[in-house]
């Protein structure tokens, strides 16, 4: 099987790339891919991009050119359920694009859409439960120590459900209670994978997306993000990333 492994940003995924085996490099556009093996499964991954725009090209050239048979995404959300603390993980069960809204249209029977009607995507059971079977040995792994360049005091929840995809970042609670008033199933917000998921059913590639949360998406949201992007993130989507893999 030959995994597409996207990041929005580079502290997400490309410390991964010291990994990869016989290693060879692509561009395509602005974008670089990077081919290879880890554990003797073949890997493409890419730099994405912030947003949906750059996360749907990046997944369709992963899947026209490289023809791979899924798709995974690791990276930072933020949470919206009060529940749900910094450094929990959430694995999607759901991709929802949350600021797409059709209901204008409602009522128009002439008005009818070529493709997607609605935007809310389900994970493919596969998928999902390689992805919450990799999150469940990561943190195994973490209680027993094997993890030495993560913080020793990191003891994440983890999640199962859906993930809203936007392209904004919300650091309100404004912003939080509007997602929660139209999808209250919705963890937590990022800005791709929905969009992801969107080329993945076009194409019916599964797709996988795990998320770290690295705030509260409140007022606050932008320290927290920075403070969390550049301690652990690399070290944690590194070793769930080979876990997928193996």
């Amino acid at each position: 099987m030959k995994t597409g492994l996207i990041g929005a940003m580079r502290e997400e995924v490309l410390l991964l790339k010291k990994d990869i085996q016989n290693l060879k490099t692509k561009q395509f556009g602005s974008r670089e891919f990077y081919s290879g093996t880890i554990n003797d499964n073949e890997l493409v991954m890419c730099l994405s991009g912030w947003g949906k725009v750059a996360a749907a090209s990046t997944a369709t050239t992963l899947i026209n050119h490289y023809q791979v048979d899924q798709l995974v995404f690791i990276g930072l959300a933020g949470s919206v359920q009060a529940h749900l603390n910094i450094g929990d993980i959430v694995v999607a069960n759901q991709l929802i694009q949350h600021d797409v809204d059709l209901s204008r249209l409602e009522g128009f029977s002439s008005v009818e859409s070529p493709f997607w009607k609605t935007f809310e995507f389900d994970v493919f059971p596969h998928s999902g439960k390689k992805a919450i079977q990799a999150v469940d040995k990561f943190i195994l792994n973490l209680r027993n120590g094997e993890y030495p360049n993560i913080h020793s005091g990191y003891n994440p929840n983890v999640y199962v459900g859906a993930i809203g995809t936007g392209d904004q970042f919300i650091a309100s609670n404004e912003g939080k209670v509007r997602i929660n008033e139209r999808f209250p199933q919705v963890l937590c917000t990022e800005m791709e994978g929905a969009a992801i998921a969107q080329v993945g059913a076009d194409y019916q590639v599964p797709c996988t997306v795990i998320r770290v949360i690295s705030d509260k998406a409140d007022e606050q949201a932008h320290s927290s993000f920075a403070k969390f992007l550049f301690e652990d993130i690399s070290h944690i989507s590194v070793e769930l990333a080979k876990l997928i893999l193996s």
